[in-house]
């Protein structure tokens, strides 16, 4: 998820960001109180993620296969068949980000996040006012913040004014409303983000959290492969969630570009953030390493209008998350439904199989009247993917 569209000028926001207070060396989190993660590697390519307190026992063990490597399918499966059918959905960008005003978050305090009053059943029910089949939520953003209360850090929604699990919540009620729910994490560690030495088991075991605690997911969302530790490969992501979810569609974000550039492989779906598909159409059948991949696509475009964000057909002011009035910084505002549609539409006419786009609460945590309008309005100009109406 990437606010900027050239690659110079990531690096000059991860500069700021770094200047910026984030205390992202090892450790700047009370090291000392956080648990301590680790990997035991056998001869026989099982590793043991271990989880321990700060007190040395044992919270959890995570045993993982990583010599067992899965590839994306040939040819179109029942369970891309599944993922296809959605169309439509909703990319859910909540975390500390409504509560610094920052696309990337630099935040190290827990106790910033404090939605009062938090509504996720109101987000599925809108969401399913507006036609989306699935949803993405971003557990894990760019500060490290987890909405889940996780073993691994005391970074996260369990060390906050608001202690509810929202990712629970998120697959609860979407469930109940119909939509798929799929889970979005942002990688870490490298160093160009979150340097860190033990970042490759900690992040192993957060994503088994995710695969294990919440029964069957059938989307996850891997992003800023670039900022992963090095010792990490994309393979082993893949495979590590595989393992645990093998009807799960796994997508490695390929940043902003129209599918054409396949940067990070293994992946089941090749994504244009915030660009479309190319004019000629999305070729889905695509040969890596003398093999060839089913590999659809999918659109994710952005609802919200911010002074200074993502460049979009729409002009250089989209914002992936929501913000709201009183906190100290200028409020997004949603974007016009109509040409909003008409961009979604284009993206299924290109060939997009699916469109996942941006929506939100505020800081508060329920979603702004104006953005609920918006979203039901785009979703009767595109009604499930469909051809748009007038």
């Amino acid at each position: 998820m990437l606010p900027v569209p050239a690659t110079a000028l990531l690096t000059l926001l991860v500069a700021w960001a770094c200047r910026a207070g984030s205390g992202y060396a090892a450790g700047a989190r009370s090291a000392e109180n956080n648990p301590r993660v680790t990997e035991a590697r056998g001869d026989n390519g099982v590793s043991i993620i271990s989880v321990k307190g700060a007190d040395g026992r044992l919270r959890a063990s995570y045993p993982l296969d990583l010599s067992r490597h899965f590839e994306p399918a040939a040819n179109k499966t029942e369970i891309l068949k599944r993922w296809e059918g959605y169309r439509f959905g909703g990319f859910v960008c909540f975390n500390d980000n409504q509560f610094t005003g920052l696309e990337l978050s630099t935040n190290t305090n827990a106790a910033l996040y404090n939605p009062v009053d938090l509504d996720v059943a109101g987000w599925a029910k809108t969401m399913k006012k507006a036609g989306m089949r699935y949803a993405v939520l971003t557990t894990r953003h760019t500060s490290g913040f987890l909405l889940w209360d996780s073993d691994t850090t005391e970074f996260d929604v369990g060390s906050s004014p608001r202690k509810t699990d929202v990712v629970d919540e998120f697959v609860r009620q979407c469930r109940k409303q119909g939509i798929a729910p799929g889970f979005y994490y942002c990688l870490w560690g490298g160093k160009d983000w979150m340097p860190h030495p033990n970042a490759r088991a900690t992040i192993l075991a957060q994503l088994c959290e995710l695969a294990t605690r919440y029964g069957e997911i059938p989307y996850f969302w891997i992003d800023m492969k670039l900022w992963g530790p090095t010792n990490l490969s994309a393979q082993e992501i893949y495979d590590a969630l595989k393992l645990q979810q093998p009807k799960a569609v796994v997508v490695l974000n390929q940043h902003i570009q129209d599918g054409s550039e396949i940067r990070y492989f293994p992946t089941d779906v090749m994504n244009g953030e915030v660009t479309l598909p190319p004019g000629c159409g999305h070729n889905p059948f695509r040969e890596v390493k003398g093999k060839w991949y089913y590999l659809p696509f999918e659109f994710e475009p952005v609802s919200q209008r911010i002074e200074r964000g993502t460049t979009t057909p729409m002009g250089p002011v989209g914002a992936w998350f929501t913000y709201g009035e009183g906190r100290g910084f200028a409020p997004s505002r949603p974007f016009e439904a109509r040409p909003l549609a008409e961009w979604i539409q284009q993206a299924y006419a290109r060939g997009a199989a699916n469109v996942l786009l941006s929506l939100a609460p505020d800081h508060t945590g329920r979603m702004r009247p104006e953005d609920v309008r918006q979203l039901e309005e785009v979703g009767r100009r595109v009604p499930a993917g469909g051809r748009q109406t007038r």
